[in-house]
């Protein structure tokens, strides 16, 4: 009797592992996100910034609440915001601490040396607990991901800009997911020179 009972419980942790790992899985594969187009994020981030990553931590926020990965993205060029320092931090959620993990759908991931652009927003109470020792106490300007994980593209060796690791709701074909870096700059900063001008225009429209 007792070799049956231990049996049947092994079998039972079994199912239930099976079926924690099954929906943990589905889950994470119909994670679906809004689309962003190129004209939404150029418009909606505070800064736009192609660069190298040059270092990855992940560290608990002050209140030990969440994990957090800080990555140091050494500038090559900025082509939104105004930028008076030579790197920059990005924080996003996820990552791993000694024995803990924490992976969060449709966040961005980098890796050492990595070429990116990436759309990026201020965070601006940096004093705040749920944030990171690192971005508490850094000089560097510190930001979030403006779009999560459609809002940062990967350069390869030969100068393919490619967004990934998200879903979209819609079936929609993404145009601007993979191309040539050099196109991605020219399109960015058509966006930014049209946007422009439409707020000027409405600025001189407002006189009168």
């Amino acid at each position: 009797m007792l070799v049956r009972q231990k049996r049947k419980l092994f079998t039972l942790r079994l199912f239930l592992t099976f079926f924690i790992l099954f929906f943990f899985v589905c889950n994470f594969n119909h994670a679906l996100m809004i689309k962003l187009s190129l004209k939404k994020l150029c418009i909606g981030a505070d800064a736009i910034i192609f660069g190298e990553v040059k270092e990855i931590q992940s560290q608990w926020s002050l209140d030990g609440s969440i994990i957090l990965t800080i990555v140091t993205l050494q500038i090559h060029e900025t082509l939104k915001g105004k930028i008076y320092t030579d790197q920059v931090l990005i924080q996003y959620p996820g990552g791993e601490v000694g024995d803990l993990a924490l992976q969060v759908e449709d966040t961005p991931s980098f890796r050492m040396d990595e070429e990116v652009l990436v759309f990026l927003k201020f965070i601006k109470n940096v004093k705040n607990i749920k944030h990171s020792p690192v971005i508490a106490l850094s000089i560097f300007q510190p930001f979030s991901v403006f779009g999560a994980a459609q809002g940062k593209y990967s350069i390869d060796s030969r100068g393919i800009a490619r967004k990934n690791g998200y879903t979209l709701v819609s079936k929609e074909k993404e145009s601007d997911r993979s191309l040539h870096l050099s196109n991605l700059k020219a399109k960015i900063r058509n966006f930014l020179q049209n946007n422009s001008k439409k707020r000027e225009k409405a600025c001189e429209e407002s006189k009168y």
